[in-house]
């Protein structure tokens, strides 16, 4: 294994902080104890590095790493009943971030210590998905159009996967569906609106291609939680018909159609 001795380590540290506190701290106070312990075993870490996401060699946000041990080993922590895929997927984007082979993911909320060690191949790059597998249905509204989205949707998802937030895959999707050679307009805020008069806005960062097409980039752990009503409010306020939603914090990408 790469970095076996140095990962030992770093699950030992692990388990003499999650032994000496309880499950009732909130995550900050975990990564600073793991900090801590780290250095009297003789190891450096940096707390929350920023570094600087690239999608096919434009800038699109940036992306903070938990703990980083002598800028080889990424440790991300969590606080939670139990991991999951998600959690682990998360772990992997930070390695693709730092372009870097091993990660340890931490959770320290479970009744039990609970850990990956997680690897990362930096020279294995994804399968590129150009397009769609399934073609567009003739019942779609522009099915062209939509079926060219989609497929930019699946290569930003099959490019990074789970785990960066949600501006980042917004910035990233932009920058794709113009590679396309489509029309975007960039938007961060949605108005509400109460009986025909605006009251407010929320930020909520979407797109909209070609004048005809709603796009809703996410990264949330459950589609569910949007409101699509919300949505068809600003879609018919808008006077577009025609919307996908596309939550890219799920290990496989499922659009959504929303239709007004």
């Amino acid at each position: 294994m790469i970095y076996e001795e140095l990962t030992h380590t770093i699950i030992g540290a692990y388990y003499e902080v999650y032994n000496r506190t309880s499950r009732t701290y909130p995550e900050y106070i975990y990564e600073r104890a793991l900090m801590e312990e780290l250095r009297l075993r003789g190891l450096s870490s940096t707390q929350q590095d920023s570094y600087d996401i690239f999608y096919k060699e434009r800038k699109v946000g940036e992306q903070r790493l938990d703990l980083f041990v002598i800028q080889q080993v990424v440790v991300e922590n969590k606080v939670t009943d139990r991991l999951t895929r998600l959690h682990k997927a998360q772990c992997i984007s930070y390695l693709k971030t730092v372009d870097k082979p091993v990660g340890v993911l931490f959770n320290f909320g479970s009744e039990t210590p609970d850990f990956h060690r997680l690897y990362f191949n930096p020279d294995k790059k994804p399968e590129h998905v150009t397009q769609v597998k399934d073609k567009p249905s003739p019942d779609w509204l522009y099915p062209e159009l939509a079926y060219t989205i989609i497929g930019g949707l699946y290569e930003v998802h099959s490019t990074w996967g789970a785990g960066f937030v949600h501006r980042i895959y917004a910035n990233a999707c932009y920058y794709e569906l113009l590679l396309r050679g489509l029309t975007v307009q960039p938007n961060k805020r949605m108005e509400v609106t109460y009986k025909n008069v605006v009251i407010g806005k929320i930020a909520f960062g979407h797109l909209i291609v070609e004048d005809k097409l709603m796009v809703f980039p996410v990264a949330i752990r459950d589609v569910a939680d949007i409101r699509l009503e919300n949505l068809k409010a600003w879609m018919r306020q808008c006077r577009i018909s025609l919307g996908i939603l596309a939550n890219f914090d799920d290990v496989s990408l499922k659009p959504v159609l929303v239709k007004v």
